[in-house]
């Protein structure tokens, strides 16, 4: 079995232990470019990963991806969903106050199974965010997802044998704080240049390559 489609893939570093958010007055140009630069300078040391391992998130956007099953092609239509709440994830694994760097690439996802079950035996966990999540440009990127390494036949989980990510854009790094306000959710509070970083850094989720996708 194959799944093929757009990507998006997400990595999530807590940096609360290493950044003092009070010390910075993020209404000031001059402390937003000397908290961008801190916050680049852990990525580049490796010391943001040595914190904490990051929460990793792959997801396959539902339109127009397709599953391939032996010579019959299907769509995300004709599959079962298991649902996982974002606003849940946030809220059992983030306190408030916490300060998060989330790395964000696009592109194209080439999954494959040593299985090939039959489509209406298969499952498939599905990004589910609440409809009064707060209007922050990150929840477009990660609800709605099709998650290619939550695949279940019955109660069995499919394992990937071979990934390939195929980047559409540069990666886009942004820092969140979470907030807490009848529930947990996430605000920006800077963005980070990842202009001189290289794909490495999501190459322990996916293989990244710059050729043509599979087709």
């Amino acid at each position: 079995m194959v799944i093929r489609g757009e990507t998006n893939l997400i990595k999530v570093y807590d940096l609360t232990p290493i950044v003092d958010i009070e010390s910075y007055d993020l209404s000031e140009t001059k402390d937003i470019e000397r908290f961008q630069e801190v916050v680049a300078s852990y990525i580049d040391s490796g010391e943001a990963e040595a914190v904490d391992l990051p929460t990793e998130l792959m997801g396959v956007l539902p339109d127009g991806a397709e599953i391939e099953i032996e010579d019959k092609t299907y769509t995300f239509e004709d599959i079962e969903y298991k649902n996982t709440s974002v606003d849940e994830l946030i809220s059992e694994n983030f306190n408030e106050g916490d300060v998060l760097l989330l790395l964000q690439a696009n592109g194209d996802g080439y999954f494959e199974y040593d299985e090939n079950p039959d489509i209406n035996e298969l499952k498939i966990g599905y990004t589910a965010c609440d409809i009064d999540a707060p209007q922050e440009p990150i929840y477009d990127f990660f609800c709605d997802l099709m998650l290619p390494d939550m695949v279940l036949k019955g109660e069995e989980k499919l394992e990937i044998k071979a990934s390939n990510f195929y980047p559409k854009d540069t990666m886009v790094g942004e820092v969140y704080i979470v907030r807490e306000d009848g529930g947990k959710y996430l605000e920006k509070i800077a963005e980070i240049d990842m202009l001189h970083f290289g794909w490495d850094l999501f190459e322990d989720l996916i293989q990244v390559d710059y050729d043509d996708p599979i087709a």
